[in-house]
């Protein structure tokens, strides 16, 4: 598997395009924002994107989807079903005030806990971690990229804004809520082994067993 990571919006929101080598099929993680860049990297990696992927519903994390869908057509959106309200309400999800337009959006696809996305033969589960909004997610797989942090890691969760390096996203925006996002964490992200590589929405990387044991939060 291999990652590659973009900072984006003036909020510093990370997106990660990631593949599988074999199959060249690939999946965009919360773009929010457009950057040529990126679109470069697919078509010069030769890789099919497969999908655009949202962890949740919020405009920071999903404002460059109209172009990335201009130029690659035939990749899906997808995000929870819970959050659709999010990606077609400007009021609720404050795209105006996060990426200074108005952006509505319809999934093409809906996820939730259980459900599996495959990139080749790579497989990532989909988590399901309400409290940041209600239809937050994040995606889990036993893979991992070693080129991207010079260590071993016994897997990768991309946590969205449910969890970060020493901190926890938000719960003051619309669907928010405190003790749901901390039951996330614990339940979902926590129950993880301590060696995954967690990748959040914004700041730094950062291991499951780093914030078990020194975020501040729990």
């Amino acid at each position: 598997m291999k990652i590659k990571a973009y900072v984006v919006t003036m909020f510093g929101t990370n997106c990660f395009l990631v593949w599988d080598e074999e199959s060249k099929e690939a999946m965009l993680i919360d773009p929010g924002d457009y950057k040529k860049a990126i679109a470069r990297d697919i078509k010069d990696g030769g890789l099919v994107l497969k999908y655009l992927l949202l962890t949740h519903g919020h405009s920071d994390h999903y404002g460059g989807v109209p172009e990335f869908k201009a130029e690659f057509p035939d990749a899906p959106l997808v995000c929870s079903k819970e959050d659709l309200i999010l990606i077609g309400d400007t009021d609720e999800n404050d795209s105006l005030l996060f990426i200074n337009k108005r952006v509505v959006l319809d999934a093409d696809m809906t996820i939730g806990e259980g459900d599996e996305l495959k990139l080749g033969s790579i497989a990532f589960k989909v988590l399901e971690t309400p409290g940041h909004s209600k239809g937050c997610l994040a995606f889990y797989t036993t893979e991992y990229d070693p080129e991207l942090v010079n260590k071993e890691f016994s897997g990768t969760v991309f946590s969205g804004d449910t969890l970060f390096y020493q901190s926890i996203g938000r719960t003051d925006f619309y669907g928010g809520d405190l003790e749901e996002l901390t039951a996330s964490v614990r339940e979902k992200l926590f129950t993880l082994p301590d060696d995954t590589l967690m990748l959040p929405g914004h700041m730094n990387p950062s291991t499951i067993g780093n914030e078990k044991k020194y975020n501040p939060f729990f």
